[in-house]
């Protein structure tokens, strides 16, 4: 199995972010406060003054925002997702060297939005909510409780149901580029081995890394149902769209 990261992908998005949308927009930010700064200097001109100095406050006000956005996630995007990395690294000790099997981390392609990774093979495709908290979670069907105080509330996160949007999501954008014939399929993985987690009549799957294969070889693993060509088709799709 290979543990991939799209590096040269992730790398272009954060450049355009960085680049083309975070420092200049800041920068335009910082250029009409000057404006304005210079305009509360010079002879008044009635209203005019004030329409001129209110679109520029809006366009630094935008700029400043967008740009700051734009930054944090040009930023977020040259980071990989060490979480994910580490769950590929116990998963392919127990699928082994088999090359027909990709585990894709940290991957975010506009039309998909951003996926912690994805896992194709065989199999299909198997997508991954990988998370690191504390504590006692339990899950029943669809939704997630987590103890405080010594009793079970809502849970601030619901990772089920995030895991299932992004299935959805994988099996829109894989349909668009005509391979919907290849099953997608999802699963929970709390990374923490010290947290205590509870499951009754789960929807997605759940589990901790050391018992990760365990799991997903009662559904996902269960039978080859894609050729080469279409792991081949889906890979790249994945990584470059």
């Amino acid at each position: 199995m290979q543990n991939i990261n799209p590096t040269k992908h992730r790398n272009r998005r954060a450049i355009f972010y960085l680049s083309i949308l975070g420092v200049p927009l800041v920068l335009l930010g910082c250029v009409a406060l000057a404006s304005i700064a210079m305009l509360s200097q010079l002879p008044l001109f009635g209203s005019l003054t004030l329409v001129v100095q209110g679109v520029l406050l809006l366009l630094a006000g935008g700029g400043f925002v967008v740009g700051a956005v734009s930054t944090y996630r040009g930023i977020t995007l040259a980071h990989d997702n060490e979480l994910a990395f580490r769950v590929g690294e116990v998963l392919g000790q127990s699928i082994g060297g088999d090359p027909r099997y990709r585990f894709i981390r940290n991957v975010s392609r506009r039309g998909l939005g951003y996926i912690d990774a994805v896992l194709v093979g065989p199999p299909g495709a198997l997508v991954f909510r990988v998370l690191d908290v504390e504590g006692t979670w339990r899950n029943e069907h669809a939704e997630w409780k987590v103890m405080r105080n010594g009793k079970f509330r809502p849970a601030p996160i619901n990772p089920s149901r995030e895991c299932a949007r992004d299935v959805y999501a994988l099996r829109k954008f894989l349909k668009k580029r005509k391979l919907e014939k290849i099953p997608v399929y999802g699963v929970v993985v709390f990374t923490n081995l010290e947290m205590t987690l509870q499951g009754q009549g789960q929807v997605v799957p759940i589990t901790k890394p050391n018992r990760l294969f365990e799991v997903i070889s009662r559904d996902y693993l269960t039978e080859e149902r894609i050729k080469l060509p279409q792991i081949e088709a889906a890979v790249d799709a994945i990584i470059d769209g």
